[in-house]
């Protein structure tokens, strides 16, 4: 689409924002692609002042409060028009594994994606700690996103007359340096995608809510997402931080490096496309042109192979882990998100519809057109999605690092915060950091089928975390809990 159709189909849609990137559309529809944060924060916190706090960062980030329009040739757009309130919703505080359980529950909702919005805040309430919940769709969020929009909901708790200034989402492919119009590899890429759209257009398939609500609903059905933590309190991150400076490298490539051991010692080494780690990191950070700390998904992924070499010393291998990350993130290297030119809805199909057909095939007798899509087993979607699937990384290691922020924002104070990225059945391994209130947690999810009580899955993860705990040096850490 030529950027002056473009400009003529926005100006026809109410309250419209921008059209979603073809990036952001591959994490629309898929069940499980939620992020999730946590924020434990200690004194009294108020629900009036919460939900005051969170319609001044509404105001400051127009994607929190908004729906996905889908125009005639369904590209979709975000829109903030006739948005309903964020909803928030408060229970009561009962222990300190709750949040968790309350994140099972609220991966099994759908969103509404076009009635908006495309967030969930739930605060687990007790008069002297709470836990504030926030899941949102990986379409308009990443980590730090979610992190700064905790920071920026306290920071408006405290000080609810501040300023605020707008922060527009950008299009994250315009932050990547451009890339060669005329080489091999992008002529190549232009005539494979023009191939698969046009076999597409052949035999097109259009999905909506009813379609996402009813694989959302069938998937966790069967499963359940899990977590286990790797949770270090102040005096171990901060002995655990001056190590990692000790030997060149950082909190995120070491405990990833270890990960990747513990599973090679606990399950065996990752073989064929299992060796390939897929890195995510900021791009408001690392962009050259600056955006300031906009909420939206504003990621790279550096995309690459790499094998624990077990002759070598574990802050060696730490050390080519943390050299393999850099040198890519220097570059800009998004190969790990790049969606080339598909039509959007053949992302659709590609990467959501198709790739769980196999996993609950009732779903697709629920709708229409989950239907009519599973009887069209020629169709080019499912041979995309079979080769999608030999592409699966073996590692998505996500460190949002330590967080910008303060801790104390008036009466409340930041102890911890827990990051859970998107969690998917195909990736052995996803990770996600952050350090917040001087504690450096990482998560370790995963899925599990639901009726099954003594996972082996949980377990084997357990395992792995408690073997990762002993090459970063806390054997005494060990527990047979996922989370403490």
């Amino acid at each position: 689409m030529m950027p002056d159709e473009r400009e003529d189909k926005s100006a026809g849609i109410p309250g419209c924002i921008r059209q979603m990137t073809n990036l952001e559309r591959s994490f629309l529809f898929t069940p499980g692609c939620n992020v999730c944060i946590v924020a434990r924060i200690t004194g009294n916190v108020s629900e009036h002042e919460l939900s005051h706090a969170m319609d001044m960062a509404r105001s400051i980030h127009p994607l929190i409060g908004a729906k996905i329009v889908f125009d005639e040739l369904h590209d979709s757009w975000f829109s903030n028009d006739n948005v309903p309130a964020l909803p928030l919703r408060v229970t009561k505080r009962t222990s300190d594994t709750q949040w968790f359980e309350e994140i099972q529950c609220e991966q099994r909702i759908p969103f509404e994606l076009e009635k908006g919005p495309l967030i969930r805040f739930i605060l687990l309430h007790s008069p002297d700690v709470s836990d504030l919940i926030v899941v949102c769709n990986h379409s308009i969020c990443d980590g730090m996103a979610l992190a700064n929009l905790v920071r920026d909901i306290l920071i408006n708790y405290a000080d609810y007359e501040r300023e605020i200034t707008v922060l527009n989402p950008p299009e994250i492919i315009k932050l990547f340096p451009t890339k060669r119009v005329f080489s091999l590899s992008a002529i190549l890429t232009r005539l494979f995608v023009y191939n698969a759209n046009r076999k597409w257009k052949k035999s097109p398939h259009r999905f909506f809510q009813d379609d996402y609500a009813a694989i959302t609903k069938a998937y966790w059905e069967k499963k359940q997402c899990g977590a286990v933590l790797i949770e270090l309190d102040p005096q171990e991150s901060q002995i655990f931080l001056e190590k990692c400076r000790k030997e060149e490298v950082t909190v995120g490539s070491a405990i990833t490096a270890a990960c990747i051991a513990a599973h090679e010692d606990i399950l065996g080494p990752f073989s064929k496309n299992f060796k390939l780690v897929s890195a995510p990191f900021d791009l408001r950070k690392h962009a050259t042109t600056p955006v300031g700390d906009v909420f939206c998904l504003c990621a790279g992924a550096a995309r690459f192979s790499y094998t624990y070499d077990s002759k070598k010393s574990f802050w060696k291998n730490a050390a080519a882990l943390h050299k393999e990350i850099h040198k890519r993130v220097e570059k800009l290297d998004s190969a790990g998100l790049e969606v080339p030119g598909f039509e959007p809805s053949f992302i659709d199909a590609f990467a959501s519809f198709g790739p769980i057909f196999e996993a609950i095939p009732e779903a697709y007798s629920r709708t229409d057109n989950l239907s009519k899509f599973s009887r069209d087993t020629k169709n080019v979607a499912f041979s995309f999605t079979r080769n999608y699937k030999k592409m699966t990384p073996g590692t998505i290691p996500s460190n949002l690092g330590r967080l910008n922020l303060q801790t104390i924002y008036g009466n409340l104070k930041i102890d911890r915060m827990v990051f859970l990225p998107a969690v998917s059945e195909v990736v052995p391994l996803i990770l996600g950091g952050v350090s917040a209130g001087g504690r450096i947690v990482f998560s370790l999810t995963f899925v599990e089928p639901i009726q099954n009580n003594s996972s082996s899955r949980k377990q084997d993860i357990i395992q792995i975390r408690n073997r990762a705990l002993e090459y970063i040096g806390f054997p005494e850490k060990v527990s047979e809990k996922a989370i403490e």
